[in-house]
């Protein structure tokens, strides 16, 4: 193996195909296609879904109870006297709802798949930055490895790896590439984008982290809310 990829915590690129082509056999020829694992906007044109059932019905939603509850729960801390922000709590993002709605049970996997490898890694960056007090950081720690979960079980339910590139060390995506992959479903504009500090770890640069996770978890719940019922059998 090339040491350039063990200093990166990357595999090998021949041991990266071995083990895809080992996917795609294991999978066989009904699996659905491998995604590029990126959020792009639905087309308009909208056709008759195709659902799932059984447990992954029940996991994906799972998964769209999961990211609603984490909007309340980031909304919860943001609830506070000492939070710097001119508006406490965010409000939610001028969404474009065309571009949520997923075309096809294929698309809706892909952009969900998307938009849990991102969760996953602004999670990352966000702990790499956040205090770590029993305040925030518990909480933090605990929806990123929610975030994560979700992405594997996508991940994995679409012929890939369960962490993209089959990398053994995950690397934290940073605030202008998750921007960059949300933007497309935001009508808002780019001056209303949140960010935060990743240079100072203070208290309050706590509530702007949050404010940046919320932002991206009410995307991620509405786009949920939308597609499930329509790619899932629910009770």
């Amino acid at each position: 193996m090339n040491r350039d990829h063990i200093a990166n915590n990357t595999p090998a690129p021949d041991r990266v195909a071995s083990r895809r082509s080992f996917l795609s056999k294991a999978l066989g020829a009904s699996a659905l296609a491998a995604p590029a694992l990126g959020l792009v906007a639905a087309p308009r044109a909208a056709a008759a879904p195709k659902k799932v059932s059984g447990p992954s019905a029940i996991l994906l939603q799972e998964i769209m109870d999961d990211e609603a509850a984490h909007v309340k729960v980031v909304q919860k801390l943001l609830d506070d006297a000492d939070n710097p922000l001119p508006v406490p709590i965010r409000k939610v993002p001028n969404l474009d709802t065309d571009a949520l709605t997923q075309t096809n049970l294929q698309t809706f996997l892909e952009a969900a798949a998307g938009f849990e490898n991102t969760g996953s890694g602004l999670y990352h960056g966000a702990l790499l930055n956040i205090t770590q007090t029993q305040e925030y950081f518990p909480v933090a720690a605990g929806l990123a490895s929610v975030e994560s979960r979700h992405a594997s079980w996508l991940n994995s339910l679409l012929g890939e790896a369960l962490v993209p590139d089959f990398v053994p060390v995950e690397a934290p995506i940073d605030q202008t590439t998750v921007l960059s992959r949300v933007a497309g479903f935001v009508k808002d504009p780019r001056s209303t984008f949140p960010e935060f500090d990743t240079t100072t770890v203070s208290d309050r640069n706590n509530f702007f982290i949050l404010d940046f996770i919320l932002f991206l978890e009410y995307i991620e719940a509405a786009f949920y809310a939308i597609n499930v019922p329509r790619f899932a059998h629910l009770k």
